[in-house]
Formats: C-alpha cells, structure tokens, sequence
C-alpha cells in the first residue's frame, strides 16, 4: 500500500525499512536539506498524499500534521494554529507564515488570515510544514511555525486532466501538462472549483493557474515560476445559539447572506541558482499583487474593506561548505478603505458611533532589510551543532488619506464622545529584531537522530494593528511579539516503521491585543508546553497505519488586559488533537483508507466559563485504477453524519456561536493521465 505522505516510498514501503534519509525538505535552510540533518520539527505531505486526500479545503490535508490545529471556516476561510491555540484577531496571521517556494504570500505586516487559499494546493502542489520559531531562516511572522506550499516539481506531475463532483453542487475542474525539450522544462497548470454551498447563500467560485519555467545551463539553474488566483465567494456567518450546530436544519442557514468576499492575486518569481561543489549561491527576485474587498458583516453597520498591496523583493543566499549567508530584501506599498454604505442599526449608542461614509483610507509603505547567517559545524562523525541568528528591520511609512482622529469623514464629531473609528496623524515607524538559533542533531545510529534547539521567534506589528484604532487613541505604541522556545525530538527508522517525535516548551511576550478601552497595545504573556509525534508502520504487505498526534497545554500568563485570567487555559485551545489513517491495498489497482480524526474539548473565552465538548470523525476514501492512463477516486467523508462544530466560539455580545460542520459529503473524482 502506498503511504499517504512523502516519509514511506510508495514503491518500497511494503517490503523493506523505510529510509527517512531520502526525503528532502527545502525550507529548513536556503538548499536541499535531508530530514534526519533538521534541527526542529518538520512534516512533509508529498504531492501524492495530496491526491490521494483530494481536499476541497487544506485544513483536510493538514490533519495529517501533528500539533496543526486549523480550524476550518465558511467557503475557502480558515483560522490558523501551528503549536498554538487557533489565532484569532488583527494580527492573527502573523503568528504562522505562509509561504510558496519559500517565498511569503503576503508582505510582513500586510498578512491576511485566510492566505493560503491563494496557494495552488490542488494544482500538484506538495506541503512542508516546519513547527515551532522559524525566524533564523524566514525573519517576521515565522512565529510558532511555517505552512510552504512546494510546487511540483519537473517530470513527476505528469500529464493529467480531472474533474471531481460532489454534493451541494460542487464540481472541479482541473489539468496539469508537464513537459521537457532539451534544456528546457516546462509546467502548466490551471483549476477552476465551483462550491455551491452547503449553507445558505454560501458558494464561491475559485479559479489558480501555475506556470513554471526551468532551464539548466551546465551548474546554473533559472527556475522562473507564476502563479494566479481568483476568488468570489458568498460567506457564511457565525451560527449563534448554545449547541445550534446539532440541529441539522439550523445548521445550513445564514445570519448573513449579503456577506461576501473577493479576492485576485499575482505572484512571479525567478530563482537562480548555481552548485559549484564547496559552494552554492542562488538569487530570487520576486514580485507579488494581491486584492481583496470583503463585506465586514461581524461588525455594526457591516463596513466594506478594501485592501490590496504589491511587493518587489529579492532574497538571496550563499553556501560555502558548512557556513549559509544570505540577504532579503523587499519594498512593499500597501493600501486600505473601510467604508460604509448604510446607517447602522442597533442602538442608539452604536447609530451615533459609527457614521455612513469612509471610516479609514491609508496609504503605507513599507521597507525591509533582513541578513542572516547560520553554521553547521560537524563537531564529529555523530554530531553536528547549528548556530543561526537573523537580524529583521523593517519601516512603515504611514499616510493617513482622511482627517485624523475621531471624527467622520466630513470633519463633525459623533455622539456619546466621539466616532467609533480612529485614525492616526501620518508619521513612520520603525521595528528591528534579532532572532538567534542553537541546535544540535546526534546520530545515535544510522538510522535514528536525536535533535534540541533553543530558539527565538518573532513578528513585527502588522500594518492594521498600527494604524487601524479606535475610541481615543490617536498612537498605537506597539513592541514586537516574540517567542522563545526549547525543543527535544527524536526521528528514524526501523524495519517497517518510522516516527517523529518532539516535546517543546514556548513563551510568547508582548502580546499584541486590544484592551478593555479598545486600545490596541503590547503586554502579558502565554505559556506553551506540548508533545507531538507521528508514527507509520507497515504491518504487512497490503496494511499500513499511520498517526498523527498532540497533546499541549496553553495557558495565560499575567495579561492585565484580560482580566483575572492568569493560569487559566487559553481559549480555542483542545490539549488533544489526533488523527489516524488505516490503509488497505485491496488488489492491484485498487486502494482504501479509512480516517479517524480527534479534536478534544476546548473553552471558548478567556474566563474558562464555555466550552465547546469535541468530536470524533470517520473518512473513507478510495482508489481505483481502472487502465493505464484512466483513474476513479473517491471519499466519504464525515461517515457516520456526525453533528460537529468545525469552529466554536463565545462573544459577551452574541453567546455561542459556531461554524457548523458539514454533514456526510460524498466526492467522486475521474482522472485521465495521458502522454505529452
């Protein structure tokens, strides 16, 4: 049976150890790294694990990653956790960096929460995901984690067209060409997935095109990539009611059906590289433009936010024997309106407060320089010891496009004390971090690693939480967030089985938040201390099993702005997340598996005082190769119609509420490969 993810060789898997040695990760440095020479905690899902999930949202491919705690939203959103409860908020998706080749989606300070959705996932993508602080390599927002999203690689997609169906009148279209002439090699890949919806008012259409480009002259290399992505979704809202997802009915209604979202983006990229032996160099200039308008429809007065930004940057790295060096660069000019079309409704508190008309228009320009370096140094034939430290600068130029304070867009002062929004006077701010690594990596045999680091993780203020205030404050005076942590793991192989697994323990300082006064500011601590492991066994030639677990206790520091919430558990936090896949080679041609995932009870606020109790869910998927180039996929998922909640929450002004789980889905998918 071949194995669902990158680690097991799907051809040798069956019959022999299993050599962790040969899988590549290439984010944990600036080149090709082996897994067992990784100094942290890294998973792999290869292209073929991807397939075989057929996911129509990631966060169904990422429960296969231990310690990944997404929580999956309505349409293509999502909430992000990586080692950490989910994140929530304006800064939220600072906190894990999302990236393509290494390269972030977004801009550091311009990030987006519901980011990957851009990601060509579907289009013969690979995952790599690196837990815990990453900044040595990856500088701002590599916090608690990296999610790379790796695009295929050249003669291994080969030549395919599919088209999936399912219920709620989804249907996907999709074609990859891959091809080589000469010097030249060449990928085109384009998808278009429509969603009906399950709730009301809920489908989407979504269209990513990739295009990759790679030509070798002798030791050099340019791999030229571009890769687009259009969105228009209809958006679901929060169901409110204690326990409403149970009631099937309920479930597929929505509180908003006006709420909607648009999104486009472009990215290219061009990496040079060169291997001369003893030393390696390569140069990536990269350009990126992302848009988005989104209907605010979780706030009084449900406000329209436009947002968009383009980047230029370069990164760039030098390996020369055990020492990696290397500068990124990047210039970023980011924009954002909030408007409102309608008065208010509510009370007259919230009327008087939040006027129709402009409430932000910002113009913010950004600059940032970030040099690092890191050594591997083979201190003997079973230790290497790696010291690493980054230094991130990075500058906002802020114009405010509007008057300033807190008045309305004609300059009149609201009720009750002033307007709700508030804007700051133009000005610039600048942040600068250092983030240090130390690892060691012990070959206790061939086949089995031992690995600890020290580390420190960090993101600078987004953009949104500098300049987009409220009541009275006119500056946001904000430090940067960070994080230390200390990791132990151990990973290899045996005969028929492998394993990862790490303990950790992290504080995150200078929490960015926003108080009781509704002042964004800096202060308080959280505590993070965890266990995560995967194991794969090979229990005969037709079985394989595989889980993913982790168990992490999240707990609130001294956080003044919270309240009397210090030793209690941070919300949207299960300390148990698991999933286990049972796979079954039927006969040739033919295979099974059968998937069990586990997300334990939560509390949904701060105080301890609500709770979400968890739950249990089946999958089954199959596949049948019918001929040589023709294919049959399916998968059931959710197949005991478990009533669930993919996202559960309290608000003080709604109670509970929820994003219902879809009920039992049934995916059916035909695949012609053919020859180029």
């Amino acid at each position: 049976m071949a194995d669902e993810t990158a680690v097991v060789d799907e051809t040798a898997a069956a019959n022999q150890a299993v050599e962790v040695d040969e899988v590549i990760l290439v984010s944990a440095s600036r080149h090709i790294t082996p897994l067992n020479e990784v100094v942290g905690s890294a998973t792999q899902l290869s292209s073929e694990a991807l397939a075989a999930v057929n996911a129509q949202h990631i966060q169904q491919a990422l429960v296969q990653v231990p310690g990944v705690t997404f929580s999956r939203g309505d349409g293509v959103e999502y909430l992000p956790g990586l080692r950490s409860p989910v994140q929530t908020g304006a800064g939220a998706c600072g906190s894990i960096l999302s990236t393509i080749d290494g390269i972030p989606l977004r801009a550091a300070g311009f990030c987006n929460i519901n980011e990957l959705f851009e990601a060509p996932t579907e289009l013969g993508a690979s995952l790599e995901v690196l837990s815990g602080p990453w900044s040595t390599i990856y500088g701002s927002n590599a916090l608690t984690g990296v999610i790379n999203v790796l695009t295929p690689e050249f003669g291994l997609v080969g030549n395919q067209a599919a088209l999936s169906i399912s219920d709620n009148n989804y249907y996907q279209f999709k074609g990859l060409l891959d091809t080589q002439s000469g010097d030249n090699e060449f990928i085109a890949a384009l998808s278009h997935s429509h969603d009906g919806g399950y709730r009301d008012s809920s489908g989407y259409n979504q269209q990513k095109l990739l295009v990759k480009h790679r030509y070798a002259a002798g030791a050099a290399r340019v791999t030229t990539s571009f890769n687009a992505s259009r969105l228009d979704q209809q958006t679901a809202a929060y169901l409110v009611g204690k326990d409403s997802y149970k009631d099937k009915a309920l479930s597929k209604t929505n509180p908003s059906p006006e709420a909607y979202r648009k999104a486009h983006s472009l990215r290219l990229a061009s990496q040079i590289d060169q291997d001369k032996g003893d030393w390696a160099w390569q140069i990536t200039p990269y350009a990126r433009h992302v848009d988005m308008e989104f209907l605010q429809h979780f706030l009084p007065g449900t406000p329209i936010e436009q947002n968009r930004h383009s980047s230029l940057g370069v990164q760039s790295g030098l390996q020369w024997q055990w020492l990696d060096a290397g500068l990124d660069l990047e210039w970023t000019r980011g924009e954002l309106l909030q408007y409102q079309e309608n008065p208010t409704q509510g009370s007259d508190f919230l009327q008087a407060t939040i006027p129709v008309g402009k409430h932000y228009d910002y113009e913010v320009d950004s600059l940032m320089a970030s040099p690092f370096v890191q050594a591997n140094i083979q201190v003997s034939d079973a230790l290497r010891l790696t010291l690493a430290g980054r230094y991130d600068w990075q500058q906002y130029d802020y114009n405010n496009r509007m008057n300033s304070g807190r008045v309305d867009e004609q300059g009149y002062t609201c009720g009750f004390g002033g307007c709700r929004y508030s804007r700051p006077e133009s000005s610039k701010d600048r942040f600068g971090q250092f983030s240090p690594k130390l690892g060691l990596n012990y070959r206790l045999t061939q086949g089995q690693h031992l690995f600890t680091n020290a580390s420190r993780g960090h993101r600078a203020p987004q953009a949104t939480e500098l300049y987009r205030l409220q009541r009275a404050q006119s500056k946001a005076d904000l430090k940067s967030e960070t994080i230390d942590s200390l990791e132990l793991g151990w990973r290899g192989y045996l005969e028929r089985i492998n394993w990862q697994l790490a303990g950790y323990w992290m504080q995150r300082d200078n929490l960015i938040l926003r108080d009781s006064d509704f002042f964004n500011v800096s202060g308080g601590n959280t505590k993070h201390r965890g266990v995560e492991g995967q194991f794969r066994a090979q229990l005969s030639q037709d079985w394989q099993w595989q889980i993913n677990a982790s168990y992490a206790r999240h707990t609130y520091g001294d956080i003044p702005q919270l309240g009397a919430v210090k030793g209690n558990k941070v919300d949207s936090a299960p300390a148990v997340n698991a999933s286990s896949q049972l796979n079954w080679n039927a006969f040739e041609g033919l295979r099974a598996t059968l998937e069990w995932i586990y997300v334990d009870e939560y509390y949904t606020d701060a105080q301890n005082l609500h709770k979400y109790d968890g739950h249990q869910l089946l999958n089954l998927r199959g596949q049948w190769q019918i001929s040589r180039g023709v294919s049959l996929n399916a998968k059931l998922d959710n197949l005991l119609d478990t009533r669930y909640a993919e996202r559960a929450d309290y608000s003080s002004f709604a109670g509970d509420r929820y994003f219902p789980g879809r009920g039992r889905t049934l995916l059916v998918q035909l695949v012609y490969q053919f020859d180029s």
